[in-house]
């Protein structure tokens, strides 16, 4: 379960929504119109859901986005690709933040907001376990069927038992049919926080691999820099009071913050020589 394979609707959603030939609006249009629009799926929670309380993650944020943008929030429900590609949303949460994985879309993301990525969540009596190295083969360990934590579990010559859904994968911790199982740690919290009793514990053991750990952003559609900008600061305002960790933590998730480094400006001091080019940050100054 890599960043092509992740239970992560959002992500899924942001390549098909990207691929749509309608134009989202630049900050200005949507303060103009008093609305944002984002997409979502109406029976997918931890994430989304329409009607009920919670209504999901991705909504109580983009809520919280498109008040302090001064607007109100509307949803374009969608499940079929058709409808994917006719939507008219501006931002899709929970886009996974890479530029591999992004590379032929249309989305600007905006700064991470959330690592997500595989967790080991292990049965009660499981226990002396703090790295990958401390697994062996009598340990039956759930996956997502030819999933990158498969493919990563078996190299290592591990005992896998292959799975075709997440919750599938917690019920049967749950129950001791397996002993873990590696799932993503929205999955495994929402899990916990519905089924207290189990008390499945999260292992963090993939947290240095690129292709089992990943940031989550806000995807945007057609953006200017001026709403990237806004939704940027709203993301970092909201992590920096603790409001993020605190919609997670309803959610029984615990807050896992970015793997976020902000760019920065370097200042030239000597002249560039001729047709010389000079990184800055991210952009690039040449001389003429």
């Amino acid at each position: 379960m890599g960043k092509r394979s992740a239970a992560l609707f959002g992500a899924l959603l942001a390549a098909a929504v990207s691929a749509g030939g309608t134009l989202a609006r630049p900050l200005e249009d949507i303060q103009r119109r008093g609305v944002l629009q984002v997409c979502a799926h109406p029976n997918a929670l931890p994430f989304a859901r329409r009607g009920g309380d919670p209504r999901g993650i991705q909504l109580d944020l983009a809520g919280l986005i498109a008040e302090r943008l001064g607007v109100r929030l509307r949803v374009d429900w969608v499940i079929l690709s058709y409808q994917m590609k006719r939507a008219d949303c501006d931002m899709v949460m929970g886009t996974i933040a890479d530029r591999e994985a992004l590379k032929d879309s249309r989305l600007k993301v905006s700064r991470p907001y959330f690592r997500s990525g595989v967790v080991l969540a292990v049965r009660p009596g499981i226990d002396g376990i703090s790295s990958l190295e401390d697994l062996t083969p009598a340990l039956r360990i759930g996956v997502m069927r030819s999933s990158i934590a498969h493919i990563t579990l078996e190299q290592r010559n591990l005992t896998t038992i292959p799975f075709a859904f997440e919750d599938e994968l917690l019920d049967a911790v749950a129950s001791g049919e397996i002993d873990m199982a590696a799932v993503t740690p929205i999955s495994a919290g929402w899990f916990n926080r519905n089924h207290p009793e189990a008390r499945l514990r999260l292992l963090d053991l993939f947290a240095d691999s690129e292709d089992l750990s990943w940031n989550i952003a806000v995807g945007m559609r057609r953006s200017d820099r001026f709403l990237r900008r806004k939704v940027n600061a709203i993301i970092e305002e909201l992590i920096a009071s603790g409001e993020l960790a605190a919609l997670y933590d309803r959610y029984g998730i615990a807050y896992r913050p970015p793997d976020y480094k902000k760019p920065f400006r370097v200042e030239r001091k000597s002249k560039l020589g001729e047709q010389e080019c000079v990184r800055l940050g991210y952009s690039r100054q040449c001389s003429r």
